[in-house]
């Protein structure tokens, strides 16, 4: 039974929620931004953290990904940043990669890539919430 391993670029508040939870649960956890200073911060609980230009093929080169699983790629207003994120991922053999979309377009554009899930963080909180005033 191998451990499962989880690569997560992109670290605002919806992917550094996510490489937070899933280092609690003691799960090896890589996470990537082009951002400094989100990635010191984050680089306190997770596996490994490190900072790249994420639009540039010859970073992505540098990145040991061979050995995850899962990947997360939680650019939502970025559109350029997310798509060859996920590109960069898919290319390096990570098996299952959820994606955030910023809006049905960049949604279009994800699914066009073969992406295993795409994601409208704010729309499930949405839907969580109103199942919950259904339940009070």
């Amino acid at each position: 039974f191998m451990k499962k391993q989880c690569v997560i670029v992109g670290l605002g508040k919806y992917g550094m929620s996510i490489a937070k939870k899933l280092s609690d649960s003691k799960i090896e956890v890589l996470a990537i931004d082009n951002d400094i200073k989100v990635v010191e911060k984050v680089s306190n609980y997770v596996t490994k953290a490190i900072c790249i230009d994420v639009t540039s093929g010859e970073a992505w080169e540098r990145v040991p990904l061979k050995d995850f699983d899962v990947g997360v790629v939680c650019f939502g207003e970025n559109v350029t940043a997310s798509i060859l994120s996920c590109m960069a991922l898919e290319e390096a053999g990570v098996k299952y990669i959820i994606a955030k979309a910023g809006d049905k377009y960049h949604k279009k554009v994800l699914e066009k890539l073969n992406i295993s899930e795409v994601v409208f963080p704010e729309e499930f909180v949405g839907e969580l919430t109103a199942k919950k005033i259904l339940e009070i």
